[in-house]
């Protein structure tokens, strides 16, 4: 079967740039979390030892109370997007179906617990030993003045093309469950079996993906930070800075800088998400193309 990498890339990135509505529903479990800053400004107050023990331990308790909650709504809004996106995706490469915000959004609900059980599954197994492992990296790299991370770094280069199979079978998951209306197992099935017959032509993507965005951000993103090698020049010069200065440039700073990395962000993960979804509708859709003319030549024969 001829595959072309050309033309998946080009219609991720038509249907990307074309249909912005998906990057608004990507952002959406990213807005959810600007809720957190009020309660960073409320754990001041206990850092600096300016409350009464009572009231230290209610605040910390309703603190904990409220990041549990947030979490469970982000991740269950983190489904909804990207269900609503991976609906999209699919009617905007068969050409059919409403492409609107709202419509996305009420279209996609109806998906939700296939989508919530088959993440669910792969998080819970594949992605935990992945946390495992990362959460052994992080802590025998604070113990170790960070000789942990560079030996350890040849084993995570060789575990980035697994990261990336486990996220193609996410993708190819949740492609299943609406593109062929399969349930949460099934579609893992399903999906296993897709990337495990094409294990190259989605790590090829991957890669190209990643790394062709990662060069496009960072382009784009360096214009920002040069106001920064400016700063030891001017303080070595004799220059003083006022607090209120840094202060102002700051917030200036922040407020630019969140929406921009935010809005390259949602670009980045609509673009490798509409790459995998879109190989696994055409690997999925050429495979049931043969087997119909097979059984339509069985059908025909005397």
């Amino acid at each position: 079967m001829h595959f072309d990498y050309g033309d998946i890339l080009t219609r991720a990135w038509q249907i990307t740039w074309k249909h912005k509505v998906f990057w608004g529903l990507l952002a959406l479990p990213m807005g959810l979390s600007i809720l957190t800053f009020p309660f960073i400004f409320a754990f001041l107050p206990i850092v600096d030892g300016n409350l009464y023990e009572t009231a230290s331990v209610i605040l910390t308790f309703a603190g904990v109370i409220f990041i549990i909650l947030l979490s469970i709504a982000s991740f269950g809004l983190y489904v909804i997007s990207t269900t609503s996106v991976t609906l999209g995706i699919v009617r905007a490469e068969r050409g059919e179906g409403s492409l609107s915000f709202m419509g996305l959004l009420k279209d996609g609900l109806n998906y939700f617990w296939p989508q919530l059980g088959a993440l669910l599954i792969v998080q819970l197994s594949i992605g935990a030993i992945f946390s495992l492992f990362f959460g052994f990296v992080f802590a025998s790299t604070m113990v170790t003045m960070g000789m942990a991370a560079i030996c350890l770094q040849p084993i995570i280069i060789l575990l980035t093309p697994l990261m990336f199979l486990m996220v193609a079978v996410i993708e190819a998951a949740q492609t299943a469950v609406i593109s062929e209306e399969l349930g949460a197992v099934d579609a893992l099935k399903r999906a296993l079996q897709v990337v495990r017959g094409h294990i190259w032509k989605y790590i090829i993507i991957a890669l190209i993906v990643y790394f062709g965005s990662t060069i496009i951000s960072s382009l784009l993103t360096f214009p920002l930070f040069i106001p920064f090698f400016f700063f030891p020049f001017f303080i070595e010069s004799g220059g003083q800075m006022s607090n209120q200065f840094l202060l102002i440039f700051g917030i200036l700073f922040t407020c630019i800088f969140f929406p921009f990395m935010t809005l390259i962000s949602v670009f980045t993960q609509t673009l490798m998400k509409a790459s995998l979804d879109l190989t696994y509708l055409r690997l999925t859709d050429s495979r049931q193309k043969t087997e119909n003319q097979v059984i339509f030549s069985e059908e025909n024969l005397p």
